[in-house]
């Protein structure tokens, strides 16, 4: 994912940028993008993008403030623009919406690569995405849930998603340092001890990427199913939802 780049911008003679003398030129927010999506993400730094408008890095310094607000706003841009894609059906099963917007936010999460650390965990996209998330109430509610219920399931949903796709950026990255943790702990044991517990690093080190995937489906099926339950068994009105957080 470090080479990974976005998108490219026009280049210079096109957006009819040139570095120039005095006073810096004025460029908006929508170039600075462009031309921040066509540097990789290691790589990715006021003067990059600067060099890439034609422009002095000043230049950029109201509408990014910094390398760590430009980094940010691409981090946001891309997610946002991986959300967009998803096309949730207008009507249709509940259970069905759950899972495609779950599965979008995953691959946005992972689409985002090595800038992820810029992404608040609880950031679920801006205006772009709100209609996406909108559905998802929707569909809840008409399934039958309160919309307390219906907030719980979307905060419950979203923070596994995310957390689904920060995995699967790990993965990538090579063994899962939690995993490898546990299995240095147990090379220091007996091997006939804790026989569960090597079954699980063991799994762990198979195929993570597809272990990943397989973590979402099988999380998605949990929730949904919790939540089958809850509407059938028709809970008393008022009955409080906790607000459930994804350790990450």
């Amino acid at each position: 994912m470090s080479g990974q780049k976005f998108g490219g911008p026009d280049t210079p003679a096109e957006s009819g940028q040139t570095r120039g003398r005095g006073r810096p030129q004025k460029i908006s927010r929508e170039q600075i993008l462009r031309a921040a999506r066509s540097v990789a993400p290691a790589a990715l730094t006021m003067q990059a993008v600067a060099d890439v408008l034609g422009v002095d890095p000043t230049s950029l310094n109201y509408h990014v403030g910094g390398k760590e607000g430009l980094r940010e706003m691409v981090a946001r841009d891309v997610f946002e623009s991986e959300l967009r894609r998803v096309v949730l059906p207008a009507a249709g099963d509940w259970r069905d919406v759950l899972t495609l917007f779950a599965t979008a936010l995953r691959d946005a999460v992972v689409v985002v690569g090595t800038l992820i650390p810029y992404l608040q965990p609880s950031y679920t996209g801006g205006l772009g995405t709100l209609a996406s998330v909108e559905r998802v109430l929707q569909a809840l509610t008409e399934a039958g849930f309160g919309i307390e219920e219906a907030r719980g399931a979307l905060i419950l949903v979203t923070d596994t998603a995310a957390s689904a796709g920060r995995d699967a950026l790990t993965a990538r990255r090579g063994a899962d340092p939690e995993v490898a943790e546990l299995a240095a702990a147990l090379r220091a044991v007996p091997e006939t001890e804790f026989p569960m517990l090597r079954e699980v690093v063991a799994v762990s080190q198979r195929d993570r990427r597809g272990a990943d995937e397989d973590r979402l489906s099988f999380d998605l099926t949990v929730i949904i199913a919790g939540l089958q339950q809850r509407l059938t068994s028709r809970r008393s009105p008022g009955m409080p939802i906790p607000r459930l957080r994804v350790p990450r």
